[in-house]
């Protein structure tokens, strides 16, 4: 028999392709924990690096995300993993190359342009997803980026999201077709009134003005009679959801700043219409 880690068999946890800013790895274990019993199809509106769908591997899943970059790149490691991971692992981890890739035009080959995603992803700052209002990606190259995925590494979210149908819409078109017995896991980017955007996530990403149309599916969920997990910022633009679901507040480490200074430990909360104790 597999060993377990917080319920979910560990031979079973695929490691993300993709580092993305906000994800959820060290609440992992927070999460699994707080998860239905049962239910028969997995849904994330916003799905970043998927980490917990990579860890639960559901049967049957939908992924969505509005970066329609991220979604294609998902779309074609899927249906051709080695030849993604042979073009990505080509270009060497060098400045002069990262800036050659990343200020060059953005490749219309579906297998270079996933690639080139790839890429840039593993070797920008901290995982951060930024474009300008023309859609160009302008991250800098990140220092401490780790190793480059493994094709063992492709190979194994190939087949994971081989259960997946992946979307490129926004969250609340993706809600409308939540059904019964359905479970859906909502991590959108943690939004503030009168916050500062800069193309974090990609122009047209959630913003404080989205909280009141995501407050809405969530009721539109429970009504459905599906159940649903919200993580987000414990801050007062989302005191609304605490006053009506079932909550708990957890505390993690925040890793994206600029200093090691800067990384401390926040409050976050996790929200459902189910019981979390």
């Amino acid at each position: 028999m597999a060993s377990s880690c917080s319920g979910v068999p560990c031979a079973r946890r695929v490691t993300p392709i993709f580092r993305w800013a906000g994800s959820k790895r060290k609440l992992l274990d927070a999460i699994v924990s707080c998860l239905p019993p049962t239910y028969s199809r997995y849904i994330e509106p916003f799905v970043g690096s998927a980490c917990l769908f990579f860890t639960l591997r559901p049967a049957s899943a939908i992924l969505n995300d509005l970066n329609e970059d991220l979604i294609a790149a998902y779309s074609t490691i899927r249906n051709h993993p080695q030849l993604v991971h042979r073009a990505a692992a080509k270009w060497p981890a060098t400045e002069e190359s990262y800036y050659e890739i990343r200020d060059g035009l953005k490749p219309t080959d579906p297998i270079v342009a996933a690639a080139r995603f790839a890429y840039l992803n593993r070797y920008c700052f901290n995982g951060v997803y930024r474009a300008n209002k023309k859609g160009q990606f302008n991250v800098p190259m990140g220092k401490q980026t780790g190793e480059f995925p493994t094709l063992t590494d492709f190979r194994r979210c190939s087949i994971a999201l081989r259960k997946a149908q992946l979307l490129a819409k926004d969250f609340g078109t993706c809600l409308a077709n939540v059904r019964r017995g359905d479970f859906v896991y909502l991590d959108p980017p943690y939004a503030k009134l009168n916050g500062r955007f800069r193309g974090e996530y990609g122009y047209g990403a959630f913003k404080a003005e989205d909280i009141d149309r995501l407050l809405q599916c969530l009721t539109h969920i429970h009504r459905v009679g599906a159940k649903f997990l919200l993580s987000y910022s414990y801050c007062r633009e989302i005191r609304p959801a605490l006053a009506k679901w079932h909550y708990k507040v957890v505390l993690v480490r925040r890793h994206v700043a600029g200093f090691g200074g800067d990384r401390r430990r926040v409050r976050e909360a996790l929200i459902a219409n189910y019981s979390l104790d």
